[in-house]
């Protein structure tokens, strides 16, 4: 084909628009799902494409629900999953009937030694500090595990609002500092709905535009092979 080098390159264009629209539709998918961290398509050398999570902190919603609990400044929740503890920014919490503190997915939420958190399911209302102490009526009955992580770039996002080592284990954490918790809050997505509007109108654009170009050098590639095999 005479015309490799543009055909290669529209093609990969045509590839990083559909990726970058990918993770639009997936920001804006989860615009409503609290601790939700947005994704940035972002390149590094050589044209590589990578997918990075922006952390800043998203809006509080005040909810009154004493389980709800929302991080301001940084850190991350504990949760325990069956492939071991992972990390969370979702405070929406819920007890079961045995006192078990898990998440809306029914995850335990974990201490800061490690431990699932039990509430009495038969006692006084909880209250939750700004430093993650538990309380029901005068009695500590646990504390909320808040920790940090020193590189954000050796976590990614295992699904379910989660987040996990890059290399599948859970990664190296230490308590957070500059944090303080919400009960009756929840933090939502830091998603801004029209920012990536703009980012989707600008991908499908440029989508169809190096589509175009591709049909059109297609188009030319077959009227030269036609030509030539007249002349043979």
């Amino acid at each position: 084909m005479p015309y490799d080098f543009g055909f290669v390159d529209a093609t990969h264009a045509t590839q990083m628009q559909q990726q970058y629209l990918d993770v639009i539709s997936n920001n804006l998918a989860n615009l409503n799902t609290p601790g939700f961290k947005g994704d940035r398509l972002v390149f590094s050398h050589l044209m590589n494409r990578e997918t990075k999570t922006a952390f800043q902190q998203g809006s509080l919603k005040t909810t009154d629900n004493p389980l709800d609990v929302a991080i301001t400044g940084n850190g991350f929740f504990r949760v325990q999953t069956p492939n071991g503890p992972r990390l969370t920014r979702d405070g929406s919490f819920k007890m079961l009937g045995d006192g078990s503190l898990v998440t809306s997915d029914g995850l335990k939420v974990l201490d800061a030694g490690g431990q699932p958190i039990a509430l009495n399911a038969n006692g006084p209302a909880v209250h939750i500090d700004d430093t993650g102490n538990i309380y029901q009526g005068t009695e500590q009955v646990g504390a909320l595990a808040v920790v940090d992580v020193a590189d954000k770039n050796t976590i990614v996002k295992e699904g379910s609002n989660l987040f996990t080592g890059k290399d599948g284990k859970p990664p190296v954490t230490a308590p957070a500092t500059d944090f303080s918790l919400m009960q009756g809050h929840l933090e939502m997505s830091n998603v801004d709905v029209l920012s990536e509007m703009v980012g989707m109108i600008n991908a499908h654009r440029n989508y169809e535009s190096y589509q175009k170009a591709l049909q059109a050098m297609q188009e030319m590639d077959n009227r030269a092979t036609s030509q030539v095999g007249r002349v043979a």
